[in-house]
């Protein structure tokens, strides 16, 4: 399962990479304008992004018309062989995706809401298809279920694409996502950070730190050489 981080923010982006364990950054066009509106363009923004990630850049088009979503989907993916253009999963969308296929672009449909969605989205040959389980859930339904849903009809009907779970809000939807065997997670910086630590784990080194310490100075040679 790929583990991405959900972030436009180059600092965040930097301090999570450093820990090792992310495959790649996930931006919509929301975020991306929150960082362009503190003084940088566009262009400096995505820009910085890809340079700083190494691994997957998903970037969405900011259209809905065919013609402009193609276009545009072709200038995302010429930043490099390791972005992945974004598309909202409309029958739009869709199309596209499907045209977009044929010219080797890898395509993530984005904003998926039902199974019906998700199935369209992967016979289109969507590399991922994004549920936003946090979103389905303030909508009373189990964002969870619907990921499940889609990744067994994946599994059953051969299909090569991968369940994206993003709007990512809890733990549990993060230990869920692996026990279904998605193709990847999208997580927000804050939760990461929540999530990098726990009160026992905490303890713990207080204890041995505590142990540690009754050595005497003159005896703790080994790291102190």
């Amino acid at each position: 399962m790929k583990f991405f981080l959900d972030s436009c923010d180059l600092n965040e982006i930097k301090e999570i990479s450093d820990y090792g364990f992310i495959d790649g950054v996930t931006t919509d066009p929301s975020s991306i304008a929150h960082e362009v509106c503190k003084g940088s363009t566009t262009e400096q923004v995505i820009g910085s992004i890809i340079k700083a990630v190494n691994g997957e850049v998903h970037i969405q088009v900011v259209a809905q018309d065919y013609d402009t979503i193609m276009s545009q989907a072709l200038k995302i993916h010429s930043l490099g062989m390791n972005v992945i253009v974004k598309i909202p999963a409309t029958l739009v969308g869709l199309k596209a995706m499907l045209k977009l296929n044929d010219k080797k672009v890898k395509c993530s449909a984005s904003s998926v809401y039902n199974s019906v969605q998700a199935i369209m989205a992967a016979q289109n040959y969507a590399e991922y298809v994004s549920i936003r389980t946090g979103a389905i859930e303030s909508n009373g339904r189990d964002g969870m279920e619907l990921a499940y849903i889609a990744s067994e009809t994946f599994k059953n009907s051969k299909f090569d694409s991968k369940v994206l779970v993003t709007n990512i809000s809890n733990p549990e939807h993060i230990v869920r996502a692996g026990m279904m065997g998605v193709g990847a997670i999208s997580v927000p910086y804050n939760l990461i950070k929540m999530l990098g630590s726990h009160i026992n784990t905490e303890k713990d080194i207080v204890e041995y730190m505590q142990g540690w310490n009754r050595i005497p100075e003159s005896s703790r040679t080994f790291f102190n050489s």
